[in-house]
């Protein structure tokens, strides 16, 4: 039963389960680096990017589903915790995003560099959508033009350009601890 939740999770057959526990230890460093990043402050054109985001997108689809779903979860939870914005909706969307990641591998799109552009920046709208509703459910002022010039775009764009760095970092990680079976995964 462990193998077969090994073998589709991502990692070849041959993968002993103390490879997996210390992959795992690299990707949980992963997102707590990332989530102190987002929680600094880093900005890029004018917006606070969702580096953390973007490593989960990348873990989804690089590992699947339910490593996108559980490091989801996981970072939202960071994130919220190292951010003091208390409890929010960060591991709920987080979790889907890198859920769908995974899940979408395959059904429209082959696994390669750049269909993985193409999930992550859909992950990113998500992401918006979810922003633009929490401002309009939290917020008097709504001015629907001033938030999408000043909040939502120049988020998109700065998510955009930590996803490709995200997904390297990740795949870098995957194929230190992958092992020797190279037909283990299509794509990689």
């Amino acid at each position: 039963m462990l193998k077969s939740r090994v073998e589709k999770s991502g990692f070849s057959k041959n993968m002993s389960v103390k490879k997996i526990v210390v992959y795992s230890v690299f990707l949980t460093v992963l997102i707590i680096f990332t989530s102190f990043i987002q929680a600094l402050g880093v900005t890029l054109f004018g917006a606070i990017p969702a580096v953390t985001l973007a490593a989960v997108c990348a873990i989804g689809f690089i590992l699947g589903e339910r490593f996108g779903a559980i490091f989801g979860i996981f970072s939202g939870i960071i994130l919220d915790y190292v951010s003091s914005e208390g409890i929010s909706f960060t591991p709920i969307l987080y979790m889907l995003c890198g859920y769908l990641c995974g899940a979408a591998v395959g059904w429209f799109l082959s696994k390669n560099f750049p269909s993985f552009l193409v999930y992550g920046a859909i992950a990113g709208v998500i992401r918006e959508i979810f922003t633009l509703t929490y401002i309009g459910l939290f917020s008097r002022n709504f001015a629907f033009s001033d938030i999408i010039l000043k909040i939502l775009i120049p988020e998109y764009f700065a998510y955009i350009v930590c996803i490709i760095p995200a997904y390297f970092a990740v795949l870098g990680i995957y194929l230190l601890f992958k092992g020797k079976d190279s037909r283990s995964r299509s794509g990689y």
